[in-house]
């Protein structure tokens, strides 16, 4: 088959080859059982034609060069189509019958990078694709070479953060290679991270005042100066102000950059400090970098006073991606619930899928509704009355050959795990490390305890960084085209998006007939008995078309019920510790995170002892040491985790 070159004379995958080829990846990857359906075929066509016309008007004069985001559902090939377009532009490249077309890759790990290479390159039958990123640096000409470079979401943001800045040469290295510049950039996967949030708070400020060194106050005095002012101001408010009632207020539209170039002169001098550990925590450089690029944030674009309870916070807010930058095909499952792209405006469009890709009449979604929270504050303080009475719930619902994935918020992880037995099996993930994973897909039950409510100033910092700051009228009724109060809207779709995501982690993302169906599989959900609850479910199904939903009689709080737990108390710990920051944490609290008896402390406190037990090695291999202080009836253990 001849190679498609345009107008522009650029050498274009052919539309009838890319479809062809993925017919038979789709094949060969599943061993025939996943059916290329009709509808699949025509959501593969959509993504090549989005393709080549985001090729052709990169690559054109017209300096509007919109971004297309792709809503097609979990289990559609999505990332696989990208693979096989990606191999099949790098053969057609090879021909040099046209101007060759480079690709850009952006995937959220660096394990995503990695696994795309290999899969492009195999594809291919040679190296054509490459990946840089901290475990694996490249030198820019290696990248040059490369038809195909995968990066990850924050490497692309870092990147476009220095674009915005006026320093283009951190975009160039990704962007421009040997054939010219990469006129397909795909981002698989959303850009969850395309506005940077920031915060300071009069702690966060003194800590910078007390790092700058005393031969250098005379030279940075105008930011001394900003910071003393900012400072004031946040301790003012906490004195005037009792704990109470949330408020928010806006300080300034317009930042100074006079004010934001001291600030930076003094990051760049402060990065290179080291700081008197006797003085100084561990991660006290860290820690004064985040604060000095929170203020200049604020003096470059706007910032507003947040008062949450007793915290009082200064807050600002960046949209990363600047103008100048080349359209974007971004693969997003849950666009419907990111109202980003309807901020974005005309800057971005969402593109129409097919109906029938998917069919999930083989799932049941059990619904239970409360009027108690099902956030992380809730889950913190009822976790124990609530985990047992969910596993007791589970193990009577649930046949005995399940195989169970159960999402929780973090603060519950440890302690559910804890009553995974062998008659009711749980594989426990925690929000924030759910999205994309595989590590589920054999399971066919899903679980969904807790929900994800983002910071509250995250809907405001969206808005604000995307549509510019708005008054005190309009914080008091945040309106925004249709909806009567887009920060609520935002939030719930936030949870709505999170949701699908998690449930989506299970085998129910495989297709396994012509009508896009799964397998066999039922998902648990207890949502809120509100508004935010129905829109949730409404979101779903809009999602995960021709799901049967039934009724689950179940309430997350009530009285404490038993279950049974498992004997292994060692494998909690080494999860609890495997996620845990590094320093020393005290047995007492790894006590109350499981919630162990008497009988099962003394037994962890006797395997701890012991360092040539299998507890006791585990841990040496994440860098965790048992220490006790004193004696007798006063000594106290606790494990420390070097970083």
């Amino acid at each position: 088959m001849q190679t498609s070159i345009d107008q522009h004379g650029l050498a274009l995958v052919p539309s009838q080859l890319f479809l062809n080829r993925m017919v038979q990846h789709w094949s060969k990857i599943s061993d025939g059982e996943m059916i290329a359906t009709p509808a699949l075929k025509e959501a593969w066509s959509i993504l090549e034609l989005h393709s080549r016309l985001l090729i052709i008007n990169n690559a054109g004069d017209n300096p509007f060069k919109p971004s297309v985001v792709l809503p097609l559902p979990t289990g559609s090939g999505k990332t696989e189509g990208t693979c096989v377009y990606a191999a099949l532009q790098a053969e057609t490249n090879a021909k040099g019958e046209g101007k060759p077309v480079g690709v850009l890759i952006i995937t959220r790990l660096i394990k995503d990078a990695e696994r795309l290479v290999a899969s492009i390159n195999s594809m291919a039958g040679r190296a054509v694709a490459v990946t840089s990123h901290t475990d694996n640096k490249l030198k820019p000409s290696d990248m040059a070479e490369a038809d195909i470079l995968v990066i990850t979401h924050a490497a692309f943001m870092r990147a476009c953060w220095s674009f915005g800045a006026g320093d283009g040469a951190r975009w160039d290295t990704f962007h421009s290679w040997k054939g010219g510049k990469r006129h397909l950039v795909v981002v698989d996967e959303a850009l969850l991270n395309s506005v940077s949030h920031h915060r300071v708070t009069s702690k966060d400020i003194e800590l910078v005042l007390r790092a700058i060194p005393h031969e250098d106050r005379d030279r940075f005095g105008g930011a001394i100066k900003t910071l003393t002012r900012l400072q004031t101001y946040l301790d003012r408010q906490e004195h005037e102000h009792a704990p109470g009632d949330d408020q928010t207020v806006t300080l300034w539209g317009e930042g100074s950059p006079r004010h934001a170039l001291e600030i930076e002169a003094l990051h760049e001098t402060l990065g290179s400090t080291e700081f008197d550990p006797d003085l100084f925590a561990e991660d006290a450089a860290h820690n004064v970098s985040t604060v000095l690029e929170a203020v200049q944030v604020m003096l470059e674009e706007f910032a507003y006073y947040r008062r949450s309870g007793a915290q009082h916070t200064l807050n600002s807010a960046r949209y990363i991606i600047p103008r100048g930058m080349p359209g974007v095909l971004v693969l997003d499952a849950t666009a419907r619930c990111n109202l980003t792209y309807e901020l974005l405006g005309g800057g971005v469009m969402i593109s129409d899928v097919p109906s029938g890709i998917r069919n999930y009449d083989n799932v049941n979604l059990h619904v239970a509704r409360t009027s108690s929270g099902m956030g992380k504050t809730k889950m913190e303080t009822a976790k124990k009355t609530r985990i047992p009475r969910l596993a007791a719930e589970l193990a009577k619902e649930l046949p005995k050959e399940s195989k169970v994935f159960l999402c929780v918020h973090k603060c519950a992880k440890d302690l559910a795990l804890t009553y995974s037995t062998d008659a009711l099996p749980l594989r426990v993930g925690y929000w924030g490390a759910v999205d994309g994973s595989n590590e589920w897909a054999d399971c066919d039950v899903a679980v969904i305890y807790g929900l994800f409510w983002q910071d509250p100033t995250r809907p405001i910092n969206n808005v604000f960084a995307i549509d510019g700051p708005k008054d005190a009228s309009w914080l008091k009724a945040p309106r925004h085209g249709t909806h009567e109060n887009i920060l609520a809207v935002i939030s719930q779709k936030d949870v709505s998006a999170s949701v699908i995501q998690a449930i989506n982690r299970i085998c129910i993302r495989r297709v396994i007939d012509e009508h896009g169906r799964c397998a066999k599989a039922d998902v648990y959900i207890v949502l809120p008995n509100d508004w935010r609850g129905d829109a949730i479910l409404e979101d779903i199904h809009t999602s995960m078309p021709g799901l049967n939903q039934v009724e689950w009689d179940f309430e997350p709080d009530g009285p404490k019920v038993y279950a049974p737990r498992n004997n292994s108390v060692a494998q909690s710990v080494i999860e609890l510790m495997r996620t845990r920051e590094p320093g020393q944490t005290p047995l007492s609290y790894i006590r109350a995170q499981l919630s162990l008896t008497p009988r099962q402390f003394g037994r962890l406190k006797e395997d701890l002892a012991k360092t040539a037990s299998n507890l006791a090695a585990a841990l040496h291999e994440l860098g965790i040491l048992y220490k006790v202080e004193g004696k007798g009836r006063a000594a106290k253990g606790f494990l420390v985790k070097v970083a």
